[in-house]
């Protein structure tokens, strides 16, 4: 095989880098500048103000400044409903810079970051608070679609119970942000959206995902149907005995 980069020859006991069934070879890797979002090497980077270099692989499926987040995220809203929840029919979707979205997600003092998962590690590219929807100003569309969709899924609880978001620390917010990454989760793995699910799987980091690992080895043994039961036979007791403001929150 040849390096995609320099097209030398990679011998068979010389360590590569490979992504898009290309490869690149170690020299090659070390020096070589990586696309922000992927971290390849790609031949023709770009610069993005405010992003950083975008690779030729990514630039073709990337949510761009001219795109229409509502317009991409319909058609798969309605999954929601198998959930049992009510997607906004017209999703307030805002694109805002990183650090202003970390900050509305997190205090903490987060490390800077060099490629799309130092961010991914820590935070959510898209984010629901106000009855409004922040995202990043450019990500794939497969990151943006299973993100749009946590964060639709938690919309809908937070307006429910008379929230402006569903942060904090309590059982009822970890148990709804548990339920609503799963869902994400869930479409990832439906869509075949393997990377999406990996990152889903550890990230992010600080307890952003409530308890999701308790609904994904619950997935293992309960099909949709009965967890969505327990979902809901349980999030309106949890809001009543957590949130003052939701004792009066109707069962769905």
């Amino acid at each position: 095989m040849n390096c995609y980069l320099c097209k030398s020859f990679i011998p068979e006991d010389q360590p590569f880098y490979n992504d898009y069934d290309l490869h690149v070879c170690k020299p090659c890797f070390v020096e070589a500048r990586r696309c922000f979002v992927c971290r390849f090497p790609g031949r023709a980077l770009q610069e993005v103000e405010g992003l950083g270099l975008e690779c030729e692989f990514c630039r073709g499926n990337i949510l761009a400044d001219g795109d229409d987040p509502g317009e991409l995220v319909r058609p798969i809203a309605p999954f929601l409903e198998k959930f049992g929840l009510r997607p906004a029919e017209e999703p307030d979707f805002e694109r805002i810079g990183r650090r202003e979205l970390r900050d509305l997600q997190s205090d903490a003092d987060l490390p800077p970051e060099e490629f799309m998962d130092d961010f991914l590690r820590y935070c959510y590219p898209v984010y629901y608070k106000g009855r409004r929807f922040f995202l990043l100003p450019r990500m794939t569309k497969p990151t943006f679609l299973v993100h749009a969709l946590i964060q639709l899924a938690a919309a809908n609880i937070a307006m429910r119970f008379d929230l402006e978001h569903l942060a904090g620390t309590s059982p009822f917010q970890a148990f709804t942000r548990g339920w609503c990454h799963w869902i994400g989760y869930e479409a990832a793995r439906l869509l075949k959206y393997d990377l999406e699910r990996r990152q889903l799987r550890k990230w992010p980091e600080l307890g952003a995902q409530g308890n999701f690992d308790h609904w994904k080895a619950m997935a293992r043994f309960n099909e949709p149907a009965k967890m969505i039961a327990y979902f809901n036979a349980n999030v309106a007791s949890l809001a009543r005995k957590h949130l003052g403001s939701a004792e009066a929150a109707p069962d769905p």
